[in-house]
């Protein structure tokens, strides 16, 4: 069983998708200048509920890192910008409503980068699953991991997918929640050492084996090209070897 946790950013955003129905109430109160008629009439409009309960389950789905929660996030986010436009068309006494939508906008695309960053990466919650990507593959790619709980200081291991965000790393040893790592990586003649923190936990199963999701730390271009670098020769040699014809552009 895999053991997922979202940032800690992340974490505390979702507070705010817990308490949507409280927060959206005092915000478009605010914004949209909402008299007593305008509060009761929103209130009980099903568009708000439904709403509502999408952000309430996005956020606890996201605390889990749950896979189902992208798409509910997704649908809650357009039905709350289909319940500003009914709320400024027939409830809102303001007299900027086109700037007070621009803002609800901005707030909500804001709020989509922080939940994507976290989900939509290959390391943690691709839009095909690691083990079925094809670089999988990759476990010809032996790394070196240094962390502080190694009673050596570094154990061997094996690398399984890899992107400028992070990567999946196959090994047997146990390491610490959020723990701070770094991979050694020496493949295709490019050399890497970067830095990484543990962000989820997989257990050996039938589909992958065991192993851990490590997020990037920030790192310089050159890092990121040498990466980019192993990336493609990789596919092309994976390809090469299924028999595709490689085409040079």
């Amino acid at each position: 069983m895999q053991t997922l946790r979202c940032s800690r950013y992340l974490w505390l955003l979702t507070y705010g998708m817990l308490g949507f129905p409280v927060f959206y109430l005092i915000f478009a109160t605010l914004i949209f200048e909402f008299d007593a008629k305008g509060i009761l009439a929103m209130l009980l409009s099903p568009l708000f509920w439904l709403s509502c309960s999408g952000w309430v389950v996005a956020g606890a789905g996201i605390r889990l890192l749950r896979h189902w929660s992208w798409y509910v996030f997704i649908g809650a986010q357009l039905f709350t910008v289909y319940l500003n436009l009914q709320n400024l068309l027939h409830y809102s006494e303001s007299s900027t409503k086109g700037l007070a939508f621009v803002s609800t906008l901005i707030i909500q695309f804001y709020v989509y980068l922080v939940v994507s960053r976290d989900l939509r990466v290959p390391y943690l919650f691709p839009r095909i699953k690691w083990w079925e990507s094809g670089l999988a593959a990759m476990h010809n790619l032996p790394v070196e991991v240094y962390h502080a709980s190694a009673p050596e200081g570094a154990t061997k291991a094996h690398l399984l997918d890899l992107n400028i965000k992070g990567c999946f790393v196959k090994s047997p040893f146990e390491y610490g929640e959020f723990e701070k790592i770094k991979i050694k990586i020496e493949a295709y003649g490019q050399a890497l050492d970067v830095a990484g923190e543990v962000v989820w936990h997989a257990d050996s199963t039938v589909t992958h084996p065991k192993g851990i999701g490590v997020k990037f730390l920030e790192m310089d271009r050159p890092h990121k090209r040498r990466i980019r670098a192993v990336v493609r020769r990789f596919i092309k040699e994976r390809d090469q070897a299924n028999g595709r014809i490689i085409v040079s552009t």
